[in-house]
């Protein structure tokens, strides 16, 4: 009589363990749900580590030395921005003085080097004692060239040059600020909202950015010039 029971069950009671029939594969095991690691972010890479507690103080102290960095170059663009619209306003006052022959006596230099300033006296047509004080090397005894001068009688020249160095410090100043800006609002961005940063680099907002900043450039040194010039 065989061993085997209709209940399934071993002639002791116990009940039969099912095994594989000869050569068939394996039972499969379930499957078990695996945490969603998108949930709160983007899955991170498999050598990415994440920062863990020890790690923070040192995180912090990155991002606060870079937002330093990026509020003295904000500080820098407005003081550029300051000096820009200083010089502008003098230039603007020195095309408003009267325009005066002079005729060069004497000159001499003070300095070394790149600190090397020409210091020139000569005459206007009245007789009257003119100065000029960072005169080109060009003027000799008995040049004669045409200055804006002062009721004292301090004389200067305002060449393209001018110009051009003075609008391009009146209009670095704000985009350098800008810049400086915009590295703050990325390094503040990545340290305490790091799943925001992926929206400040869609090329939408930087295409309009780029857009801006050539707006104001152009903007600011239209009205530079017409401020010195008018």
């Amino acid at each position: 009589m065989s061993g085997k029971s209709p209940t399934g069950k071993s002639p002791t009671g116990k009940p039969r363990s099912k095994k594989p029939q000869s050569g068939g594969a394996p039972a499969a095991e379930p499957r078990t749900a695996k945490p969603d690691r998108t949930k709160y972010g983007p899955t991170p890479k498999r050598n990415e580590r994440r920062p863990g507690p020890e790690r923070r103080p040192a995180v912090l102290a990155a991002a606060l030395l870079s937002a330093l960095f990026a509020l003295a170059g904000v500080a820098l663009g407005a003081a550029l921005t300051v000096a820009g619209a200083t010089a502008s306003a003098e230039i603007r006052d020195r095309h408003h003085q009267p325009v005066l022959r002079m005729t060069v006596t004497d000159c001499r230099s003070t300095g070394e080097y790149r600190n090397l300033t020409r210091h020139c006296r000569g005459t206007d047509p009245a007789g009257r004692p003119l100065t000029y004080n960072g005169a080109p090397e060009t003027y000799r005894t008995g040049t004669v060239a045409d200055v804006h001068c002062d009721p004292d009688g301090s004389c200067t020249t305002l060449g393209v040059g001018r110009h051009a160095v003075t609008a391009l410090i009146t209009t670095g100043g704000p985009l350098l600020a800008g810049a400086c800006l915009c590295g703050l609002v990325v390094v503040l961005t990545r340290t305490f909202a790091p799943t925001r940063l992926p929206a400040l680099r869609h090329p939408t907002l930087l295409r309009r950015l780029t857009l801006t900043a050539a707006a104001t450039l152009a903007l600011t040194l239209t009205a530079d010039l017409l401020h010195q010039l008018t």
